[in-house]
């Protein structure tokens, strides 16, 4: 039986705390003892205990990636349960404590993609910061390839890295009926063709580039509505630009909502328009489940989770024309959207499961567990 520690400092639930669950939910159990430690009051402690685990709860380290109070806790922490695998997730206390304390197999999964600046793919930084790396860790989880290419880029050893992109749940489908009714709360009609972006509203995520294309979709298009899900620190902001744009009536901001699926499942097409990080998108996967192909921007894990042509469309990042053409074209195309609804489903089962992204990882700890403890 291989014993893995998770750790995580998430007081929130993020997209590493839901990836965690989906983990949780498909590991074979007969095979690996999964441990979690997360902080006192984290919301995704009842997350992790509702699909049968046990939770350790830290002091320290919270929503902080370092903190040496957070070192010293997890050493004990370590120290006791003897994990054959401790795998952080943005947490280099984990990482500093694991080594201090001898764990053999030290990983760590790498969950953003974002453009680096010059001086950190240069010397002296890049010799720093992968040296810190390398040390820490014995391997290393990519999301996407383009996180991948920002630790080679820093310096890591690319023999460290498996690139194991993000999987998710399949998402309920609601009734005819269902589908109807919330429409009608929302005040869409059937005819209307639903856009949908599901991102934190924060700039890179390309909020306001999809509402200046949306202006002149609108224009094309009278029967077209776009949902905006979600909440962040830009929202007073675009709802203004909304306005501005005199768009505000075939606009919906939501706010946080707690369950994205009802809204996916009115909707006809996803965007993913980000230009700063982006790495395996979970919405573009969730959007997937029911059969939504999507549009996106070229930018970070993107290009490896859309197949042009089969479950969506890429266009160039910040290039809000090639955004509104592309929408428009696909919305006066329904054989086309069929089509690549069709094969976001097929996409879907073949790559992006969560039960397929588990048992990449249960093979990496298998060959950890074998590389680290059975030849030495």
């Amino acid at each position: 039986m291989i014993k893995v520690l998770n750790v995580l400092t998430d007081t929130n639930i993020g997209g590493a705390g839901r990836l965690l669950v989906h983990y949780l939910r498909n590991f074979d159990r007969s095979r690996f003892e999964v441990y979690v430690a997360l902080p006192e009051g984290s919301l995704l402690i009842p997350e992790v205990e509702k699909v049968g685990y046990n939770v350790i709860t830290t002091k320290y380290g919270k929503d902080k990636t370092f903190e040496a109070g957070a070192v010293k806790e997890l050493c004990g922490i370590i120290r006791e349960l003897k994990p054959h695998i401790v795998h952080s997730h943005a947490s280099l206390s984990a990482r500093v404590a694991s080594l201090l304390c001898g764990t053999k197999s030290r990983m760590y999964t790498r969950h953003c993609a974002y453009d680096l600046p010059e001086s950190a793919k240069r010397f002296p930084k890049k010799l720093f910061t992968g040296a810190v790396n390398n040390t820490l860790s014995t391997a290393i989880v990519a999301v996407a390839d383009a996180a991948a290419d920002n630790l080679t880029d820093t310096g890591v050893d690319p023999r460290k890295i498996t690139v194991i992109q993000n999987g998710v749940e399949r998402l309920p489908e609601l009734s005819d009926s269902e589908k109807t009714a919330l429409r009608q709360s929302l005040g869409i009609k059937e005819s209307e063709t639903v856009l949908i972006i599901n991102a934190r509203l924060t700039a890179v995520k390309g909020h306001d580039y999809l509402l200046r294309a949306f202006k002149g979709i609108s224009e094309a298009k009278e029967d077209v509505k776009l949902i905006v899900l979600g909440t962040g620190e830009e929202e007073a902001r675009l709802k203004a630009l909304a306005k501005e744009l005199e768009i505000s009536d075939k606009v919906i901001f939501t706010g946080f909502v707690s369950d994205v699926a009802p809204y996916i499942n009115i909707s006809n097409i996803n965007v993913n328009f980000s230009w700063g990080t982006e790495t395996s998108s979970l919405a573009i996967s969730e959007a997937m489940t029911l059969g939504v192909p999507t549009v996106a921007s070229d930018f970070g894990g993107n290009p490896g989770m859309i197949e042009e042509g089969i479950n969506g469309i890429l266009v160039p990042n910040k290039d809000e024309i090639a955004l509104r053409d592309a929408l428009i074209g696909l919305i006066n195309d329904p054989e086309r959207l069929k089509k690549l609804g069709a094969g976001a489903r097929e996409l879907y089962e073949k790559r992006f499961t969560s039960a397929v992204m588990t048992r990449k990882l249960e093979a990496l700890y298998e060959k950890e567990y074998k590389d680290k403890y059975e030849r030495t």
